[in-house]
């Protein structure tokens, strides 16, 4: 079967060069530096620029994790502008998307260290979830004020 890759690590490299950032071709961690997420949010621009930087970085560092983590599943390449876009459309759908993702996440888990009966992981699984939603609330509350 052919090859479908159609974003290339030279592209990415060449945008990363153009805009200022390190190059994102080749990451070995999901961890945006300070700068790099308000570069990019203010190359996406439009409604970008009223989403809080924190939850845009938060947001770029999770659509990376799937291209790190799962080479067959990482559609930008890291491509900063296109993973940008890529978080300004989750975000679109609720502030909260990401917080939302992350209860969603340690809920599957916790069902899994409970299926395996991991008593430790569950405990520990547990506490993040709890502050999570935590958090979660706590965004949902300051949205509907």
């Amino acid at each position: 079967m052919p090859d479908y890759t159609y974003v290339t690590p030279e592209e990415v490299q060449r945008v990363c060069q153009d805009i200022g950032i390190r190059d994102w071709s080749d990451l070995k961690d999901i961890e945006i530096e300070g700068g790099e997420a308000e570069i990019i949010r203010k190359i996406v621009g439009g409604e970008a620029l009223n989403i809080p930087l924190d939850d845009f970085k938060l947001g770029l560092e999770i659509e990376l994790e799937h291209g790190l983590q799962y080479a067959d599943a990482n559609v930008t390449n890291n491509h900063p502008i296109l993973t940008g876009r890529i978080v300004l459309a989750h975000l679109k759908e609720g502030l909260d998307y990401y917080l939302r993702l992350e209860c969603m996440e340690l809920e599957m888990e916790l069902a899994d260290a409970l299926a395996t009966r991991n008593l430790e992981k569950v405990a520990k699984k547990r506490r993040e979830l709890a502050k999570a939603r935590e958090k979660l609330e706590a965004r949902v509350l300051k949205q509907m004020r």
